[in-house]
């Protein structure tokens, strides 16, 4: 009994040194590591939790938040290294159709941590009943087949299709379109076609799902008898002018539509039909022209009955040296003398060989303009004066000239 007196008479003693021990642990760990509240860099992704199967949310939802966490500096530094142990969510439960305003909540792995701040703060969800519905498949077909084909009866892989969705999204639904285009087509279609949900205005819903997605058309095409496809061919005389070639020769359209009663001709007959010729001698540049058709007899052309053809020329390009072509001082003041060193250059021409081949040293001025220059010694450059404007001054030799004007 006595000793529990004095352990009861010592206890306030004790107790109190125990708490200044504790405080003193705290300030040493909190000076070493100090608590710091800090707006977490990057946006958190916020998860949906809870939501009925038969509900769905309409329209747009914050994906994200920021979040204020108050930690040692040290789990700071841990959250910023390790951002899947932040976690932001709302709950949906028990939820039913509706405007919602939901606060977002965020739990931390990492410990010790809490959280300040969550922004934004409210959530507004709005949720409706999920709705499917089923649509019969609308084939549209737009365009017209070329003259001289004809098309079958269409099948498609699918007859119907389900959409789900919010219930206002899905009821403004009111057919669901394949849509095919007939132009240009001259052999049969097997074509995966996305399906449209439209409104009352041929405009598309958005904000539904469709299952499928796409379906897959089937529509036979051939060609009536007595028609057929056949390419264009340039027929050409004479050559184009010495010193010029031909870059290429091509024609609008390539392919045309030819009839004719007989069926059997039109199987029977080349594969291509042949321009009245087109006459290329001693041709310098490119043109375009329109070509008559040089058709066998008992065909005839399905529309238009001529086609363009371009043709394109060019000269073709070669390089020249001329040595040892004098300079001429030009712009010289009265009184004074002209010494050049050297007094003449090589030039290094390129262009067209037919320009080229017509050109000599007699035809080519090289100049140093002196124009206000006084006696004294200068380094000039000279300028070449070509006759032909399609030539280029590939490099001179010397790029410069020793000039002494003297009296």
């Amino acid at each position: 009994m006595k000793v529990i007196r004095q352990i009861l008479r010592f206890l306030p003693t004790l107790l109190t040194a125990l708490i200044l021990a504790l405080i003193v642990w705290v300030s040493a760990v909190t000076s070493s590591d100090p608590n710091e509240i800090v707006t977490y860099p990057k946006p958190i992704p916020l998860s949906v939790l809870g939501l009925d199967p038969d509900l769905i949310i309409a329209g747009d939802i914050v994906d994200t938040v920021t979040v204020t966490i108050r930690a040692p500096h040290s789990i700071q530094q841990e959250l910023v290294s390790k951002p899947e142990s932040i976690h932001a969510f709302v709950n949906l439960s028990g939820l039913e159709a509706g405007v919602h305003t939901l606060q977002p909540e965020v739990t931390i792995d990492i410990r010790p941590a809490r959280v300040e701040k969550i922004s934004p703060e409210t959530i507004m969800v709005t949720l409706e009943n999920l709705l499917t519905r089923e649509f019969p498949i609308d084939l549209q077909l737009t365009g017209s087949l070329p003259i001289g084909y004809e098309s079958s009866q269409p099948s498609l892989e699918a007859e119907t299709v389900l959409i789900t969705g919010p219930e206002s999204k899905v009821s403004q639904v009111v057919r669901v379109i394949a849509n095919v285009d007939l132009n240009n087509v001259t052999t049969s279609i097997s074509r995966a076609v996305e399906l449209k949900p439209l409104d009352n205005r041929g405009v598309i819903v958005s904000g539904v799902s469709l299952n499928p997605t796409q379906v897959t058309v089937e529509i036979p095409v051939r060609q009536l008898g007595g028609y057929r496809n056949v390419f264009v061919k340039v027929v050409t005389t004479g050559q184009v002018a010495q010193g010029f070639y031909l870059t290429g020769i091509s024609v609008n359209p390539p392919t045309i539509t030819i009839y004719t009663t007989d069926p059997a001709l039109a199987t029977n007959m080349p594969a291509y039909i042949e321009t009245v010729p087109i006459s290329l001698n001693g041709v310098r540049e490119g043109f375009e022209s329109v070509v008559a058709l040089n058709l066998p007899e008992g065909i005839q052309v399905v529309g238009e009955q001529n086609v363009t053809v371009t043709v394109g020329i060019a000269a073709i390009q070669s390089s020249l040296q001329l040595v040892d072509v004098p300079i001429e001082a030009v712009n010289v003041a009265s009184g004074l003398k002209v010494t050049l060193s050297p007094d003449r250059v090589n030039l290094y021409l390129s262009g067209p060989l037919y320009l080229l081949e017509q050109l000599n040293v007699a035809n080519i001025k090289v100049t140093v303009d002196l124009e206000g220059k006084t006696a004294g010694t200068y380094q000039l450059t000279p300028s070449v004066d070509l006759v032909y404007e399609d030539l280029e001054l590939d490099s001179i030799l010397p790029a410069t000239v020793e000039v002494v004007l003297s009296r």
